[in-house]
């Protein structure tokens, strides 16, 4: 065996390395021929699919690999997330090439996709055998055992029954002696040829022997997609080839993979166990699969609905994709664990989520570049007049429009911000002081706190106070100098780096005060520039069409990359207390690009100006449109329109009743468990709290009828709601709160009583940071529960199936000079909420169109999954901060 998989360090021989890098491509091929499987089995690409359409599918499939890949390389050669397995490297070029080949077969063979993926099973059976015939002839250095086992031979022997039962049944009439003894000659004779020979020979060629048997099935078309078996005339059902084909790529790439990664790993220990995990890895993703099958027929039935007349543009696209980008790269760089065997597996499940956004990302770039937008058509279902069904078309649609909402910039940016301030720590004290950078940054403040009382007078004494025309005289040269002194303080940032004396380590550390000045004093000036324009009514412009603000905020972003870049680089091959310094100005110069970039949005949200970058606009309004989720009930129109009132009071219903019974519940569990005595009388608050946990959620839609409604104005409202889902959230909050206290060690508490703090501090400081995460498993778990919940809404909230407006809850507070002092109307009124309104529409038949209740239920389990979403991020975040104090 090489030496690049012992210690991935380095290659024995050029042969070795070639058999290793042909070994990566095969694995790789197989991974690919078993998604093909998975997509030809839920008919996502179909197996008569050919020619330019089946070429075009290619081109896609390899745009998708080539962003993963290449985004992966880009990070790892800026040592982001260095890659140090040349098992993964191996496989990752071998992807490249396995899919350029396939693109390539595609375009010069007019075939079938059934036909092509028999073509790829015969490629990874050569690719195979001939792996085992060269290890047995001793070309490379391998370490196969005696025999590959029992436990191989019995695995091939049941594969090797089934397939010869297959094949006798199918292909030589169905006959019994023909079913049969076709199943005990092959079964026999593949666990034979496992046994018997060396581990080499007798793990390639009983794979090469079934795949390749596979393949030529499928590759001459013995079994294609007219084929049709009917096992019996008393069984009431067949198999197609659509069916058998991919079920027979699958099959084949899970052995193929397995031979494959043996033969890698050079057989013996090693090879087994990479063999059995790659396949391990292989039914995991099937059974992965498998669940989001649930979850797709949902998002089948109800997609075309959900998605009607959805657009967006690539750029838009790619400005939603970043802060995942951005997330994915973190998770990345974490450490793939010990140098053993499997390292290289746990980097490639850690480069995985970065690959895939990746490959996203180069199919956005693909459609902008080309300038071939993506459209979908499809038709979707409504009901007019007289229930009867009218069939529409629509498209979902990727467009060429470079235009990107201020929103949407300013949301995106503003995360990102906030991210990297978070990884940039602060860099004060660091480098050589210096007492011009000290005075800069002092005037740079009483800059910006100038203009911030100049702006108030403006607003409160409006454009001309005291008559005086100070808007009209200074506001346009103050907004000017403000965005140069911006574009200075930045450029000087990137100019202390890039420019000077000694390596670009040396200067980054050493002028790291100008760094840090240079960007937050640029940021905060062209911030108060921006926030003046308004105030003063004033646009500096260069020209009839350049607005010089804008143009400055870019070109500060610019400069601010240009910093991350360079300290990227520069951090490595620095020493680690000079790579700390540059990998926070790295950090800072990325949430500095992030921050000038936001503040050219909100120049365009708050003049009303519409800024271009290139091929790139930024204006009032983007390219998104989601007409389900954005748009409100129209009840008499030709179309439902959308189910906005229900999103949003579906958001209220969880976001109140969590208001109401997480304080509660975490509350009751601090006393039940800290300061309560033990006794019968805690061992029956348990008791019942588990009772009402189990309680079936219409007892408590039938509570908030009966007793609710008639104390909160003898209607249905959505406070009514709020309560009656917040007794039912608030026993497992109780419950999962309880046990995660328990869970805290004794010691923390004797630990803190030691030191003198007081039993309240000591829960305060120390047991509820500890049985934090615990907690928010319990909201999480119950979050999810109570925003499905149909029965008790339908109860307390049924008068309103479909509302018309969304209720504006944050806008309807009120104060007032008596008890309560505080009400809001809204929450008096009833809302639509989703549940409801997918069993009005499903269940009931009222309300609309069927596709718009299945379209209903996929945004209900959207809805749902961010609550989930949230919540774990939240318990990772604070599982982490424990773990590191």
């Amino acid at each position: 065996m090489s030496e690049a998989f012992e210690g991935e360090t380095a290659l024995v021989r050029a042969r070795s390395n070639y058999y290793d890098r042909a070994l990566d491509a095969a694995i790789a091929l197989t991974v690919v021929s078993f998604l093909l499987g998975l997509l030809t089995l839920v008919k996502v690409v179909s197996l008569d699919t050919a020619g330019a359409a089946q070429s075009g599918f290619f081109l896609t499939l390899l745009a998708l690999g080539g962003g993963a890949v290449g985004t992966v390389g880009v990070v790892s050669s800026l040592n982001v997330v260095p890659i140090t397995s040349k098992r993964v490297r191996g496989i990752g070029i071998g992807l490249l090439v396995d899919l350029v080949g396939l693109a390539a077969l595609a375009a010069l063979l007019d075939v079938t996709m059934a036909t092509l993926l028999g073509i790829v099973l015969l490629v990874e059976a050569g690719v195979v055998g001939a792996a085992g015939v060269v290890s047995w002839w001793g070309i490379v250095e391998t370490q196969p055992s005696a025999t590959p086992g029992l436990l191989a031979g019995a695995a091939f022997g049941v594969v090797g029954l089934l397939i010869g039962a297959a094949l006798g049944g199918t292909l030589l009439g169905g006959s019994s002696i023909a079913f049969f003894g076709s199943a005990l000659v092959v079964g026999l004779g593949l666990a034979t040829l496992t046994i018997l020979p060396r581990e080499d020979v007798g793990s390639a060629l009983p794979v090469a022997l079934l795949v390749g048997l596979l393949g030529l099935v499928v590759a001459s078309g013995t079994i294609g997609l007219g084929w049709v078996w009917q096992p019996g005339p008393d069984i009431d059902g067949s198999f197609t080839g659509g069916v058998v084909v991919p079920l027979f790529v699958l099959l084949g790439s899970v052995v193929a993979s397995w031979g494959a990664a043996k033969s890698r790993a050079g057989f013996g220990a090693r090879g087994r166990q990479f063999g059995a995990y790659l396949t391990v890895y292989l039914n995991a993703v099937l059974m992965v699969a498998i669940m989001v099958s649930i979850v797709a027929f949902v998002t089948i039935k109800g997609i075309t609905y959900a998605l009607h007349g959805f657009t967006i543009g690539a750029v838009s696209a790619l400005v939603v994709l970043m802060p995942a980008l951005v997330l994915a790269t973190n998770y990345a760089r974490r450490k793939a664990g010990t140098a053993d065997w499997h390292a290289g597996a746990r980097q490639f499940l850690r480069v995985a989520p970065l690959a895939a956004l990746g490959s996203l990302a180069g199919l956005l770039v693909l459609v902008q570049v080309t300038g071939d937008a993506v459209e979908i058509p499809f038709t979707y279902t409504v009901w007019i007049e007289g229930r009867q069904q009218k069939v529409l078309d629509t498209a979902f649609s990727i467009t060429t429009d470079p235009t990107v909402g201020t929103l949407l910039v300013v949301f995106v940016g503003a995360f990102l911000v906030w991210y990297f301030l978070r990884r940039y720590g602060s860099l004060r004290g660091v480098g050589t002081h210096d007492d011009r950078v000290a005075a800069v940054e002092r005037w740079a403040g009483l800059t910006m706190g100038g203009m911030v009382v100049l702006g108030l007078l403006l607003v409160f004494q409006g454009t001309a106070p005291f008559g005086l025309p100070i808007a009209a005289t200074i506001g346009l040269p103050l907004v000017g100098l403000l965005s140069l002194g911006g574009l200075g303080l930045a450029l000087a940032a990137l100019g202390t780096v890039l420019v000077g004396d000694g390596p670009v380590a040396d200067r980054g550390h050493d002028r790291a005060q100008v760094v840090r000045v240079g960007i937050f004093g640029g940021l905060g000036l062209l911030v108060t520039a921006v926030l003046f324009e308004p105030v003063a009514a004033v646009n500096p412009t260069i020209g009839p069409v350049v607005d010089v603000v804008p143009a400055v905020a870019s070109t500060a972003a610019f400069a601010s990359l240009g910093v991350a870049a360079l300290t990227a680089l520069a951090a490595r091959s620095a020493s680690a207390d000079v790579r700390r310094v540059l990998r926070r100005e790295g950090a800072l110069g990325l949430a500095g690009a992030a921050g000038f970039t936001v503040v050219a949005a909100l120049h365009v949200a708050l003049t009303g100006s519409v800024f271009s970058l290139g091929p790139v606009t930024i204006g009032d309004t983007g390219t998104l449109s989601w007409p389900m989720v954005m748009a409100t009930y129209v009840p008499l129109g030709a179309e439902p329109g959308g189910i906005l009132p229900a999103v949003v009071g579906t958001v209220w219903l969880v976001v109140g009743a969590a208001l109401f019974a997480v304080p509660l519940g975490v509350g009751a569990a601090i006393f039940l468990t800290e300061y309560a005595e033990q006794g019968k009388v805690t061992a029956v608050v348990e008791v019942a709290t588990n009772a009402l946990w189990s309680t079936p959620s219409v007892v408590f839609g039938l509570f908030g009828a009966a007793f609710l409604i008639p104390r909160l104005g003898s209607r249905e409202s959505l406070l009514a709601g709020m309560l009656v889902l917040g007794f039912m959230l608030l026993p497992l909050v109780l419950i999962t709160s309880r046990e995660a206290i328990k869970s805290v060690p004794d010691e923390y508490r004797d630990a803190s009583a030691a030191l003198g703090v007081s039993k309240w501090a000591t829960v305060k400081s120390v047991v509820l940071p500890a049985s934090l995460p615990g907690v928010i498993t319990g909201v999480i778990l119950g979050v999810g529960r109570i925003a499905g919940e149909t029965a008790p809404l339908i109860l307390v909230m049924s008068g309103t199936l479909n509302s018309t407006q969304a209720l504006d809850v944050l806008g309807g507070f009120r104060f007032v000079a008596e008890p309560p002092f505080v009400y809001n109307p809204a929450l008096l009124e009833a809302t639509a909420a989703l549940p409801t309104q997918v069993w009005a529409v499903i269940a009931a038949g009222v309300s609309g169109s069927p596709s718009m209740g299945w379209a209903s239920a996929l945004v209900l389990l959207v809805v749902v999954l961010t609550f989930y979403a949230v919540g774990i991020l939240a318990r990772t975040y604070f599982r982490r901060k424990l773990n590191y104090e």
